[in-house]
């Protein structure tokens, strides 16, 4: 425990001329740098994609419908994908998956006008979730436990960059209108998806894991997904994290899917869909600064009180959105600075807990409960875009 708060405390040291990053094994290295291609335009596609289809005339109803697709298939592929991924290795189960998916559901969104054409972006981006887990698999194996929050860190470092970035796709819908300034979007993010698989194809390499598990002397892939439930349910703080990890995933999938909607929607808070853009910007101001001072320096023992108060801040946040009156862009901005804390605590802290849990009780059992912890979000939460449409 002390040798992974002090791995933390370093990482704190190291911050400003990045000599942490040469502590991660070679995939870490890899998945970061590309990850930035996906993260930057992946947010302009999720904050406007719904605005999208409401301006080919989809009402409500079907918007919900497509947004709610990619969660069904999710409730049971990355089980397949965990499975896979033990049996035949993470890097070309993910590439297959990841790209095809991925790349397909890009380029269908580029040309979409009609019901059918939604559908089927919707349902390709489904196939992708075969590998969520398998991606934050080969993202940490290689690499010691002490030295993954700084992975964790700098990932979602990225991530927050990106929403700063978001005017970029504001400024677009309000050059072109709304129809053709996403369509420019999710042609950028095609050639954006392109490029970084071409990239991941050339530089991963198969985990040292991922070999053991898919030789084929090895009889350890065989372990089924009963097993490794009765090994989560056995260890009190993997199954403690486990299910706060999956919480903290079926609300940050819930609120994504709307969030953009009720932000521009006239019966809501009615703000012009290019200055929404500006709201994602505001949160990512505050959340890097807590990456970069915070989280660096939060020991295992503060960990628990840190996400009670990002938990709280959560709350706060959505409960300012909602009581916001029509046209209140600052509460809308408050709000997005609030919950951002809550995002932080799911995709920063309870994973680099997650993940170095799971070494506690065997790291061969990684894949399989990464895939859990993705399925089983969309296992509670897949009929709720449809209800809320």
């Amino acid at each position: 425990m002390s040798e992974r708060r002090n791995g933390m405390q370093r990482f704190g040291g190291r911050i400003a001329n990045f000599d942490y990053v040469k502590m991660w094994g070679r995939n870490a290295k890899v998945l970061v740098a590309t990850e930035i291609l996906f993260a930057v335009f992946m947010s302009w596609v999720e904050l406007y994609k719904a605005i999208f289809m409401r301006s080919l005339g989809f009402n409500e109803i079907f918007i919900g419908f497509v947004l709610m697709l990619p969660l069904i298939p999710q409730i049971f592929l990355p089980v397949l994908g965990g499975y896979l991924a033990d049996r035949f290795g993470r890097k070309s189960v993910l590439m297959s998956f990841d790209s095809v998916g991925w790349i397909g559901s890009a380029a269908v969104w580029v040309v979409v006008r009609e019901p059918a054409h939604a559908i089927a972006a919707a349902l390709l981006q489904g196939l992708s979730t075969t590998i969520y887990g398998v991606w934050e698999t080969l993202l940490v194996e290689d690499t010691q436990p002490e030295h993954r929050a700084s992975i964790y860190s700098t990932l979602q470092t990225l991530y927050v960059f990106s929403g700063l970035l978001t005017p970029g796709a504001g400024a677009l819908v309000s050059l072109y209108g709304v129809e053709l300034g996403s369509r420019y979007i999710f042609l950028a993010y095609l050639l954006a998806l392109i490029a970084m698989f071409a990239a991941r194809q050339v530089l991963l390499r198969e985990s040292k894991i991922g070999k053991l598990l898919s030789s084929k002397e090895s009889e350890k892939s065989g372990v089924g997904y009963a097993e490794v439930l009765k090994a989560i349910a056995k260890h009190k703080k993997l199954l403690i994290v486990f299910i706060l990890t999956t919480i903290g995933g079926m609300q940050y999938q819930l609120s994504a899917v709307f969030k953009p909607l009720y932000l521009s929607d006239p019966r809501a808070l009615a703000l012009d869909e290019g200055i929404i853009s500006v709201v994602p910007m505001a949160s990512s101001i505050p959340t890097l600064m807590a990456l970069f001072f915070v989280v660096p320096k939060l020991g295992l023992s503060r960990i628990r009180k840190a996400l009670l108060f990002c938990y709280a801040c959560g709350v706060l946040g959505l409960l300012t959105l909602v009581l916001a009156p029509k046209g209140s862009l600052a509460l809308a901005v408050v709000s997005a600075i609030l919950d951002s804390a809550r995002y932080l605590a799911v995709y920063c802290i309870l994973r680099t807990l997650l993940v170095n849990t799971i070494d506690e009780a065997s790291e061969l059992l990684r894949a399989k409960v990464m895939s859990l912890v993705i399925a089983f979000p969309a296992l509670v939460s897949w009929p709720m875009p449809l209800v809320g449409g």
